[in-house]
């Protein structure tokens, strides 16, 4: 069950900060803690649940910052060349990626064919290149850097198009560090597992305000935000449990996080409280709502208007408790409370769809499968029969799903179109082309193009087991992982051109876009 998996995943990575720190005990602290980093006094706030203490940081790094006859399985037809210093008049775009040899980030130019490296230390939470992305291209946040070296696990800036690289700020005050280094209790590798979630950065819209966790000030981890504008770090809430998982209002008027607590004899994490903090005013700030006890997190899949959300808490049992909150109001109202597998939401249309197993069916007297929900509406209607296990909304216009059935793509007034037997697939940014894809073990192994309103397969691209697939942002071509590596696809011509090898297949490939 996903409960019980993301259980033993979570007590496992414990021992796993606890082995991979234990490396590095013998390690000295001995470089001394920034003295730009001062506290400044306690902002006073209407809620009594939580300490605004808005400590300003003074000082830190300012923030500047058409189808062709089948192909063959892909060959090299050519490696792309790396560079190590910024490219002078480069335009991009660039398909930034994790160096497979662990030497930071490649940043591929898809006119030159050349990869940029940029180098941070390691380890990256790569997680971030989906995440740290300011919405107007000017600069990429990157989490890097051992806990146990001085300072080293940080914020770091990427400036675009340059790629030059600077560091912000620790995100681990000496204090922690220490206690981390020379194994002084749990709390501080509580800490250090939180400020890596890889939920841990958020940009408003706007691109001024980046909030982030970090344990500067306390051995628990507390909300930060950076103004980009007035260029200072402030510490927006502080308390003894562990601050993580920041989600900004579409129009930045809302900042939403939980604080954690860990349940050492569960050996599992619990989600004690979901808060909101009106910004810039700072004006108020309240505790949401309450998890159940059994919520190892509460996720936000959308935004009905700037100041309502929809959320659900994933428990052992499964997500569950889909609820409607208003940060206005201070009010909660569940929409669907009991268990199910995904949920997707469609902000144009207000349009929610999820799938529920045959087992969680039955209880509820229903049928397993996909089903739609308006706005405000308390039917659910059927989608699609079946057993669905990836369920998502595609930006493109259209919900995508997937299962022992197949790809399903589905529009929010219940429109379909089902791929068998494909196990992912992904709608070009134009809306023309879909490329559906199987790594050959749950799912048709290798890669096949569609036309975005037909069943019928164009074009073998890819006959090997494909991991991942990312469409230019211009939907002229396309990227696939497989096997290892990395291959590029344009249009008309769609032949592979192996870019990078050496590719883990045993852990997941993220990338992002930087036009």
């Amino acid at each position: 069950m996903p409960g019980r998996q993301s259980r033993h995943k979570k007590a496992f990575l414990i021992w796993g900060v606890v082995l991979f720190l234990g490396t590095g005990m013998a390690c000295q602290l001995t470089s001394p803690r920034p003295a730009s980093w001062a506290g400044t006094s306690t902002a006073d706030v209407r809620n009594t649940e939580i300490a605004l203490t808005r400590d300003a940081i003074a000082g830190t790094a300012p923030f500047v910052f058409t189808p062709t006859a089948p192909s063959n399985t892909p060959v090299a037809t050519s490696t792309a060349t790396i560079t190590s210093t910024p490219r002078e008049n480069a335009h991009g775009p660039w398909l930034v990626f994790p160096d497979p040899e662990g030497e930071g980030l490649n940043a591929y130019d898809i006119n030159t064919h050349k990869i940029h490296r940029i180098s941070l230390p390691e380890p990256i939470i790569t997680t971030d290149l989906t995440r740290g992305l300011a919405p107007d291209g000017s600069k990429l946040i990157i989490r890097a850097g051992l806990a146990e070296n001085t300072d080293e696990l940080a914020l770091y800036q990427i400036n675009l198009p340059s790629f030059e690289v600077s560091k912000l700020t620790p995100l681990l005050s000496i204090t922690v560090q220490r206690k981390i280094v020379h194994n002084q209790g749990d709390r501080a590798l509580e800490t250090l597992m939180t400020v890596t979630r890889s939920d841990g950065l958020a940009w408003s819209s706007d691109s001024r305000y980046l909030a982030f966790s970090a344990a500067l000030d306390q051995e628990s981890s507390d909300l930060y935000v950076a103004d980009t504008l007035n260029n200072r770090i402030d510490r927006v809430n502080g308390l003894y449990s562990q601050n993580a998982s920041p989600v900004w209002s579409p129009g930045g008027e809302w900042l939403i996080s939980q604080e954690f607590e860990y349940e050492h004899q569960l050996e599992t994490w619990h989600s004690v409280l979901v808060s909101g903090l009106r910004f810039p005013s700072y004006d108020s700030q309240n505790t949401l709502y309450l998890p159940p006890i059994d919520s190892f997190e509460e996720v936000i899949i959308g935004w009905i208007n700037p100041h309502t959300f929809l959320s659900y808490s994933n428990t052992e049992s499964g997500p569950r408790l889909l609820r409607q909150v208003s940060a206005d109001e201070v009010k909660e109202s569940i929409i669907f409370e009991n268990a199910f597998q995904q949920a997707a939401y469609d902000p144009g249309t207000g349009v929610t769809a999820f799938s529920i197993s045959f087992s969680n069916a039955i209880a509820q007297g229903l049928s397993g499968g996909i089903y739609r929900r308006e706005l405000d509406s308390p039917v659910q209607v059927l989608q699609a029969a079946g057993d669905w296990t990836h369920l998502i909304w595609d930006t493109v216009g259209r919900f995508v799903a997937s299962g022992t059935q197949g790809a399903l793509f589905f529009t929010p007034q219940g429109e379909s179109i089902l791929l068998p037997g494909e196990g992912n697939a992904r709608l070009a940014p134009n809306g023309s082309w879909v490329i559906a894809w199987g790594d050959g073990e749950n799912s048709r192994a290798g890669a096949r193009l569609f036309q975005s309103h037909s069943s019928n397969p164009l074009q073998t691209l890819i006959d090997q087991p494909v991991e991942s697939l990312t469409w230019q942002p211009d939907s002229k071509g396309f990227f696939i992982v497989s096997e290892g590596s990395l291959y590029h696809f344009t249009f008309p011509g769609l032949k592979p051109e192996e870019i990078i090898t050496g590719i883990p297949l045993t852990t997941g490939f993220v990338w992002t876009w930087v036009e």
